[in-house]
């Protein structure tokens, strides 16, 4: 996929909300983006394991985890706090981005994304796209601030945060920079969607050391 393939980039400063419906798969060229299920816990696994040290420090703020199987296991079942996509090349699996809800409060519904695509394919648009996939589907599902932390020497997924328009909602501090991105929820969640449960307990996987 070149730069002029690249999906128009999400609604940023204005804080529109997203147009599209969320789809369970969606595809752009000869990528197809779909939700992983328990079945892609092999490749989930390996496409991690196969991250440079470099890429995978940036991922998890550190060394890889030492339970990769657990973590995987985590991306693959989704439920009304965890999300995550797969991007899929020719089928095989090139990038993962996953959100996971941290606070469940009514009008307040706040989710956490990460991403990882795997190294020969950065730079191609996948990862601009799989962002801009959750994104969507994160409005959908009644999310109302998508946030993240990422490292400031990951020039590449700050590029996919600007490239979706939201690089007003980056705040440096050291080296570390903070996303905290407000959306606009739909006035009812998406038909096909159920409601988010209200507990005290929101979703948690591994994201950092």
């Amino acid at each position: 996929m070149s730069d002029h393939d690249l999906p128009a980039p999400l609604p940023g400063a204005d804080r529109s909300p997203l147009a599209a419906e969320p789809a369970p798969t969606a595809a752009e060229g000869d990528i197809t983006i779909r939700a992983l299920t328990a079945d892609d816990r092999a490749v989930v696994e390996r496409l991690h394991q196969q991250l440079s040290s470099t890429d995978a420090h940036l991922r998890f703020f550190g060394p890889r985890p030492k339970h990769l199987g657990d973590f995987a296991d985590q991306l693959c079942c989704q439920d009304f706090k965890h999300l995550a996509l797969g991007a899929f090349e020719n089928g095989e699996l090139v990038g993962v981005a996953n959100y996971v809800v941290t606070d469940t409060t009514p009008g307040r519904v706040s989710a956490e994304i990460a991403l990882a695509v795997s190294g020969h394919n950065q730079q191609h648009g996948i990862g601009t796209l799989l962002v801009r996939q959750l994104g969507t589907a994160a409005y959908f599902h009644g999310v109302a601030r998508l946030t993240a932390e990422i490292l400031a020497e990951n020039t590449l997924m700050l590029a996919v945060v600007t490239e979706q328009g939201w690089a007003h909602a980056l705040h440096h501090h050291g080296a570390v920079v903070h996303l905290d991105l407000e959306l606009i929820s739909p006035p009812q969640p998406h038909p096909s969607i159920p409601s988010m449960p209200q507990d005290d307990n929101a979703g948690k996987a591994i994201h950092k050391r």
